[in-house]
């Protein structure tokens, strides 16, 4: 099974106006927020031994795509931190991206090893339509470094999906019932929804084996949802190390993934302090 060592959120509600200027000064801002995310959360780790490091993120594709950040710059800035520079950049799979990372991941890693994954949605471009939509209500913003040790390929309790009707979230919804139906987790988290949409768990999934729907206090953190939910519910005392859940995400184009984690007896995790990005422009 899947073995949760740490997990750590850095809100970053903006980034610094100065430093959007220009797509080489906002590559190197992105590669520096990484890249000092991974050392600060393997420097709380005895063993630097990491084999795969992926970044995944939502909302990155069109300042990738449009040719305004360059990933090689961003790998430069990471490299600046730590020599863990994730081997590529996705938003392909939006906010069930870090799942289908990790797939990419065992099936390259079949005896097993440990595994670095981050999650990066950050609004580069303040664009409106990030900070709040209609499907999902307000947004949250923010780096998650999530670090897992794999266990031999055919012990890894994970699946990852694409809808194959429009009602991506009720298919969702549906799986992850089944799921738990045989799983060893207690309980699973639920991406943030506003309560029109957040309906929906109450018609399909087991009350009592839900973690809290943190939408009121954080908004949709998109791929960062499930991540935040478990520091949490860490932090509250309702899951424990040693413990087993269920990690999901969804996205509403329709992917999806499920993973049972079992909670490390050293697990670190915790947020961190929010990115001050006035702060920073003051330093400048």
């Amino acid at each position: 099974m899947l073995r949760l060592e740490g997990i750590h959120y850095r809100p970053v509600p903006q980034l610094p106006v100065a430093e959007r200027d220009s797509g080489e000064n906002a590559s190197r801002i992105v590669g520096d927020l990484i890249g000092a995310e991974i050392a600060q959360t393997m420097a709380a780790h005895d063993s630097p031994q990491v084999d795969f490091v992926m970044a995944v993120s939502t909302i990155m594709d069109m300042p990738f795509v449009s040719g305004y950040l360059s990933w090689p710059l961003i790998a430069a800035a990471i490299a600046r931190h730590t020599p863990l520079v994730p081997r590529g950049f996705t938003a392909s799979y939006e906010c069930a991206g870090w799942g289908f990372a990790l797939d990419y991941a065992r099936r390259r890693l079949p005896q097993g090893g440990r595994v670095l994954i981050v999650v990066a949605d950050l609004n580069v471009l303040d664009i409106s339509f990030w900070r709040r939509n209609d499907n999902w209500g307000p947004s949250g913003f923010g780096v998650t470094t999530v670090l897992l040790t794999l266990p031999p390929a055919d012990q890894v309790a994970l699946s990852v999906n694409v809808a194959k009707s429009v009602q991506g979230m009720g298919e969702y919804c549906a799986d992850l019932r089944k799921w738990l139906s045989t799983s060893e987790g207690s309980l699973a988290n639920v991406p943030f929804l506003p309560p029109e949409m957040a309906g929906i768990y109450s018609h399909f999934l087991p009350k009592d084996r839900m973690m809290r729907d943190l939408h009121g206090a954080w908004g949709h953190c998109f791929g960062s949802d499930t991540w935040i939910s478990f520091i949490d519910a860490i932090d509250r005392g309702d899951i424990v190390p040693g413990s087993v859940h269920c990690a999901t995400s969804a996205s509403l184009r329709g992917y999806w993934a499920l993973s049972d984690v079992v909670l490390d007896e050293s697990i670190q995790s915790g947020f961190r302090a929010p990115f001050d990005a006035a702060e920073r422009e003051d330093a400048a």
